[in-house]
């Protein structure tokens, strides 16, 4: 079956998403601190971590590999048996039910970042991209083409 047209936005949305995982991540695990900088010494006080290490990794693994993990998996459709019993409930191949969980985390790790240091320009950029991939995965192309 040939793949849907509205994959290649969502492969694209993916990769900007792990661009601002990384752009976050990474400056701040090098000096955690201060977050690098993005200087977000002053807020460190706010914050229930007493460094930026944790958020740090969250942005690096979460926001940064797991959706370059998911744009590839997304294209490649790879079949490993032990990762599909995991999500077989959702009728639909792993891939496209890891970018719902994505989404969901987003929204979690979204609103508590809200509560506690508010809405920033970032904070909206990654709340569309977060509806953006929700929004593509929900298409009838794609739940149809990744449907088990």
């Amino acid at each position: 079956m040939k793949r849907p047209f509205m994959l290649w936005p969502l492969v694209l949305v993916l990769v900007f998403l792990a661009m601002g995982g990384f752009s976050g991540g990474i400056p701040m695990l090098a000096d955690p601190a201060n977050g690098g900088y993005l200087d977000f010494g002053e807020m460190l006080p706010d914050l229930p971590v007493s460094n930026f290490i944790l958020p740090g990794l969250f942005l690096l693994i979460v926001m940064g590999i797991f959706p370059l993990f998911l744009a590839y998996t997304l294209i490649a459709k790879p079949s490993w048996g032990w990762i599909n019993r995991f999500f077989q409930w959702s009728k639909h191949h792993w891939s496209w039910t890891g970018c719902l969980v994505l989404v969901g985390i987003i929204t979690i790790w979204l609103g508590y970042e809200g509560w506690l240091v508010g809405w920033w320009p970032i904070t909206y950029a990654t709340a569309v991209m977060g509806g953006l991939i929700l929004i593509i995965i929900l298409m009838p192309s794609m739940r149809k083409f990744y449907k088990n």
